[in-house]
């Protein structure tokens, strides 16, 4: 099994980008990742807005693999324990999935029509939480999932 974090725009933030760095490093000694974005479109007229999630959409779409698990990042998503999230990592091994792809919209959010394709969406706190600080907060929480995982004493 392997990790794609799949993510509109990059990290600008230094210390938030030191962090992702961190946690991928960390998580792959347990699994591949891989963080792959696509380029942030500049904020348009609201009248433009569905263009952009549609170019969004097709950008996005094109790092999608048909059997891809997608887990879409929303506010409105499921929300999981840390145990939770560490089941949800061993009933993907077990089953057998290749790729579990986690998809992180830009500042409109995720096209409705990833969401529709998404096979879970995932909320990582009622409060809102910054693109670049989400991304961060997921990584550790996968890397705490494996930590669960493997029995590691860093959950607890």
């Amino acid at each position: 099994m392997r990790i794609k974090c799949l993510w509109i725009g990059g990290i600008r933030n230094p210390a938030l980008a030191g962090l992702e760095a961190e946690y991928i490093q960390r998580i792959q000694r347990f699994v591949p990742i891989e963080i792959v974005t696509v380029p942030e479109a500049k904020k348009v007229d609201p009248r433009k807005h569905a263009a952009q999630l549609d170019r969004e959409a097709q950008l996005l779409g094109k790092k999608i693999g048909s059997n891809s698990y997608l887990v879409s990042l929303d506010a409105n998503g499921e929300e999981w324990t840390s145990e939770g999230f560490a089941g949800f990592f061993e009933k993907m091994m077990n089953r057998g999935s290749s790729e579990i792809i986690f998809l992180g919209g830009g500042y409109l959010g995720i096209p409705g029509v990833l969401l529709d394709r998404s096979d879970v969406s995932l909320s990582l706190s009622r409060l809102t939480l910054p693109h670049e600080l989400a991304r961060v907060v997921l990584l550790e929480q996968i890397y705490r999932s494996f930590s669960i995982i493997r029995g590691l004493p860093y959950h607890r």
